[in-house]
């Protein structure tokens, strides 16, 4: 069913589809052109409806009717892939931004459907003073598409990825079934689904882990003369554990220069943390650091100021053509020097500049979430890079050979990235769980249905 060439037939389709539903399905020219891109702004697939569920059984109304009739469909949260990975040409968008509901809220978890953003979930949790443990540097984020990548963030060496911290889903698989799946129910499917990028079901609610929430933070900002003293720096304080969340960070500074900085963030529950504890043995450049003293939920929200100056004066739609490779940590410091020497800090700036997360994969235990698997320890090296419209193809280019040189270190890739890959390609990514990964597609998604952006299968 092809959106560039209207007919009789696939007009006739959409409207049957669209009186079976309680939510709406629209062909405007706004609604199409809105779903056939993405955050990168850079790949484009025109869909040819998209669908607002109103709820569940809207989501099993949509994809058994487009199983029936041979038709692609991709959920679509808010839309923050890079590479098209939720967009489907000539099929249905399911926009799942109306499904937002919050349904129980207990000591150790929250129960959530997969089109709340992450802010409005800490909204909920925070007046109970609970939190997730991994959350990301961007909360306006939908649920089901965080749960679909990985989902991670400045705690992810202490408690893994979001994923990690997943009790239960619920899921319309390929088949139009409604599951509820877990650890302990149907795990294959649950293993399929976190991580799996929506290629075996679409997650329609989900229940995370929660910890006590602390009241305040301490952010300490700390310089460095070298990428290489504060990636060592780096690994100094997530072996240690005196922090509770780390970012690495390389700005833009005069000329062709980097500002390398570490970021680390102390929850405050009674006492402020000790600073000659916090900084003790770290190779930053003295009498040049800082600190400041926040509450908790602004700290966790201060991305969103940020966008929206980034809104109000166009740049948010630049093309983000953003790397992220999984690097091991043995290798990083080598890889990191390379690759700024390879980009201009022209190409990033401060709000989406070079970024470094830690990741012990020791507190990783999903099998689709590949990270290089002969050391505990990597990290996850991403330069933010923006285009101007036109100007793309570069940075993609250069994102392919960071790639090839990260698999060379056995390292892969975050798969939101501004990185199109084949299907060879993502069969050589996942290794070993490739295999499982192909069952479970055959399994859940006979008909190869759902969510064919990234091109995997």
């Amino acid at each position: 069913m092809s959106s560039r060439s209207p007919s009789p037939e696939r007009d006739g389709l959409l409207r049957r589809l669209a009186s079976q539903l309680r939510g709406t399905l629209t062909t405007t020219p706004e609604a199409l052109e809105g779903a056939s891109q993405d955050f990168g702004h850079f790949i484009r697939n025109r869909p040819a409806a998209v669908v607002r569920p109103q709820d569940v059984e809207d989501v099993v109304t949509v994809v058994k009717f487009c199983r029936r009739h041979g038709i692609p469909v991709a959920p679509r949260g808010q839309g923050h892939s890079l590479a098209g990975q939720s967009q489907v040409a000539g099929g249905i968008v399911l926009e799942t931004s109306g499904l937002a509901a919050v349904h129980a809220l207990e000591e150790d978890r929250v129960t959530v459907d997969a089109g709340i953003l992450w802010s409005a979930v800490v909204d909920h949790t925070l007046p109970h003073r609970l939190t997730p443990p991994v959350l990301t540097d961007f909360l306006d984020l939908s649920v089901g598409g965080t749960l679909s990548m990985g989902g991670i963030g400045g705690s992810t060496f202490r408690y893994g990825l979001q994923i990690d911290n997943t009790y239960e889903l619920q899921v319309v698989t390929g088949e139009g079934e409604l599951l509820t799946c877990s650890r302990w129910r149907d795990s294959d499917l649950f293993e399929a689904v976190l991580g799996g990028l929506g290629q075996c079901g679409i997650i329609v609610r989900a229940t995370v882990r929660l910890i006590p929430a602390p009241s305040h933070v301490r952010v300490y900002n700390l310089p460095y003369a070298t990428v290489a003293d504060q990636l060592s720096d780096h690994l100094t304080v997530v072996d240690d554990g005196r922090t509770d969340y780390v970012i690495g960070l390389a700005l833009p500074g005069a000329g062709s220069e980097w500002n390398h900085l570490l970021q680390l963030v102390s929850y405050v529950s009674a006492e402020r943390p000790a600073d000659d504890r916090v900084l003790s043995g770290l190779k930053f450049q003295s009498g040049l650091e800082s600190s400041v003293d926040s509450t908790y939920r602004d700290w966790l929200m201060r991305m969103g100021p940020q966008l929206d100056e980034l809104k109000t004066d166009g740049r948010y739609r630049l093309c983000h053509v953003w790397s992220d490779v999984f690097v091991p940590a043995s290798e990083i410091q080598a890889f990191a020097a390379d690759a700024l020497a390879e980009v201009s800090p022209s190409e990033v700036d401060h709000y989406f500049p070079v970024v470094q997360y830690a990741v012990d994969r020791r507190k990783l235990d999903l099998p689709l979430f590949r990270v290089p698997d002969q050391e505990n320890k990597c990290f996850l090296f991403g330069i933010l890079k923006w285009a101007e419209e036109g100007h793309w193809e570069t940075a993609v280019a250069h994102n392919r050979s960071l790639y090839a040189r990260a698999r060379e270190l056995n390292g892969t890739h975050y798969p939101h990235a501004a990185l199109p890959l084949s299907s060879e390609e993502w069969r050589d990514r996942y290794g070993a769980a490739w295999k499982g990964f192909a069952e479970a597609k055959t399994r859940f998604d006979p008909d190869h249905i759902l969510t064919p952006g990234p091109g995997i299968f």
